[in-house]
């Protein structure tokens, strides 16, 4: 026999620890499947929004978070198409769950600031540029991002009602 020599509990441990290999490969061979399947269903998804087949689009990118639930990317490109086709509602839950996933992915907060822009929510905005300037390095990205944070601080200033003086003056002489 193969293990001819070996006491009863190297012969346990030599067993024990081909279990466990086996264990683990199957446990990654699973994962791979998994990963594979939501990454064929994510280029799916990814060729139809080039073609702009928003629909399509939405549907290999549900099947490739449905297969892997924790793919940032698959929620951030699923989130575009959903802006794309006037959902905003849908893409703020899909920015939002891939900050979840990816708290550092400064693109997804920048896209969702630029949701947020459009709905008038300027303080939520500039609460997003300002943390995604923290994470951007290339400088002249900087520059765009602190645009966007004066813009957006310039508009919560007009937003918040009458502050220049002739607006004041006006009110006093009638």
């Amino acid at each position: 026999m193969i293990l001819d020599g070996y006491g009863d509990k190297e012969i346990m441990r030599r067993i024990w620890l081909m279990l466990v290999c086996s264990l683990l490969v199957w446990s990654l061979a699973e994962t791979w499947a998994h990963a594979s399947g939501a990454e064929e269903y994510f280029r799916e998804g990814y060729a139809a929004s080039m073609a702009r087949e928003w629909e399509d689009a939405i549907k290999w990118y549900t099947k490739a978070v449905e297969q892997s639930p924790k793919l940032a990317e698959a929620y951030f490109q699923r989130a575009i198409v959903f802006e794309m086709t006037d959902r905003p509602d849908r893409a703020i839950a899909d920015y939002r769950k891939t900050l979840e996933l990816k708290p550092d992915y400064y693109l997804a907060m920048e896209y969702l600031a630029k949701v947020y822009e459009k709905q008038g929510d300027y303080a939520k905005a500039l609460d997003l540029y300002t943390k995604a300037l923290g994470l951007v390095k290339d400088p002249k990205w900087r520059s765009i991002v602190r645009w966007w944070i004066e813009r957006a601080k310039k508009q919560i200033a007009e937003n918040r009602g009458p502050t220049s003086r002739t607006t004041v003056n006006k009110r006093n002489s009638r």
